[in-house]
């Protein structure tokens, strides 16, 4: 990634400033969001040349560091709250002698990044970022308070890139899999306990899931009810779907779409007649998998909402329980299963393409080794801590069971 300043267009009526910043990717092409933006901001009478500096050069160090976490920052509008929330924490870890760039800089580097970001979501282009600069100032404080003691120094672990994580915190962000069977039945839906199912399964997001199908067509035709007969000899279903801008697909696991047509499907069956007695005789979309009580289609808010109201049962394993959780315990399991079977668990960091390329295509992620090495090193200082006693618990048949009850 670069950032350039050309005098193309210097002493034009259009564009008066003697330079103009663009922003081009590795092979020198001009990255289109980015440098509209800086070349609109040149075009405001009210920026100074510094101001105009500044600006671009915060939004260029934010897609430096996603270029070098292994996004291009050609795709600058895959950033979403949880990597704006990373960007603060490589910020803050990464500190100068002085204290610098101070917390206050800090916000004012998030604060150019949502301008930008604004600005894009005006111009009609599709981003995942929500923008809530009351949280981010929440966030870089609570951030900030987790380096101030020696004694959280020594709990915190270099991961990834470089970057570090405080293994407590991290370990408050996934579901243990031995608290699934528990957190399955106080689900007050059944839908919610299938759900629970293929999130933990797949690693779906939400707007991912949401696209499984009753009955699928075309590439997902695999994707439908089958008899019992047929379950016994199913194998993995392609599975394929829109995922931040892009298609990828995944393949499904097939005892999991077993055990959504042996108990699932009637029930859907029944659901769908209470969707068509409310919608005038006219039947649910065939591409909405799952319905709720009443016959409506599940939606990401009342994915959420039931979540919060089990993690607040005074009977519930977990403090915190969202669809991102099950998604990070898949992954981090994932590497501690893999890590156990080559007998590598616990050892030096050493690269495996074979368990990168499975994780990134369950994962969705495009980069190469760092979402791998991030979950190594990270299942590695639980392995160091004697936290894997808690982890290392393969509760799969348990968890089935739960769900078929």
């Amino acid at each position: 990634m670069h950032l350039f300043n050309t005098d193309g267009l210097k002493n034009t009526d259009v564009y008066p400033r003697d330079t103009i910043p663009i922003i081009l990717d590795d092979d020198f092409r001009v990255i289109e969001g980015p440098s509209y933006w800086a070349i609109a901001l040149a075009q405001k009478r009210s920026r100074s040349t510094e101001t105009l500096k500044q600006y671009t050069t915060v939004l260029a160090r934010f897609l430096q560091w996603r270029d070098d976490k292994g996004v291009k920052a050609t795709n600058w509008q895959l950033t979403d709250e949880d990597v704006i929330n990373a960007y603060i924490g490589y910020l803050i870890n990464n500190k100068d002698i002085k204290g610098r760039p101070s917390n206050k800089t800090i916000e004012g580097y998030i604060a150019t990044l949502s301008y930008f970001f604004k600005w894009a979501t005006e111009k009609g282009y599709k981003h995942y970022w929500k923008m809530d600069l009351k949280k981010v100032t929440v966030h870089i404080k609570g951030s900030s308070a987790m380096v101030k003691t020696q004694k959280q120094v020594e709990k915190r672990t270099r991961i990834g890139n470089g970057s570090t994580t405080h293994v407590d915190r991290e370990g408050d962000k996934f579901i243990r899999r031995e608290n699934i069977p528990r957190i399955v039945e106080l689900l007050d839906d059944v839908v919610y306990a299938f759900i629970v199912l293929v999130l933990w399964k797949t690693a779906l997001r939400p707007k991912e899931l949401f696209q499984l199908p009753y009955m699928g067509t075309g590439l997902n035709a695999g994707l439908k009810r089958y008899r019992d007969e047929e379950l016994s000899d199913l194998k993995e279903i392609l599975f394929r779907f829109e995922s931040k801008g892009k298609d990828r697909d995944i393949k499904f696991p097939a005892d999991v779409w077993a055990v959504i047509c042996r108990k699932w499907m009637p029930e859907r069956v029944k659901r769908a007649a209470r969707y068509q007695e409310k919608n005038n005789g006219k039947m649910p979309p065939n591409n909405a998998l799952f319905l709720s009580k009443n016959g409506s289609v599940v939606t990401s808010k009342m994915l959420r909402d039931n979540f919060n109201k089990v993690a607040q049962d005074s009977r519930c394993p977990e403090k915190k329980i969202t669809p991102y959780m099950f998604r990070h315990a898949f992954a981090t399991y994932f590497i501690l299963d893999s890590l156990k079977q080559y007998n590598i668990l616990g050892k030096a960091y050493v690269y495996n393409a074979v368990i990168d390329a499975e994780l990134r295509e369950w994962m969705g992620h495009e980069n190469i080794d760092t979402t791998y090495k991030h979950y190594v090193h990270l299942v590695n200082r639980y392995f160091h801590n004697g936290l894997l006693d808690v982890l290392d618990d393969p509760l799969n048949e348990e968890i089935f069971k739960a769900l078929e009850k």
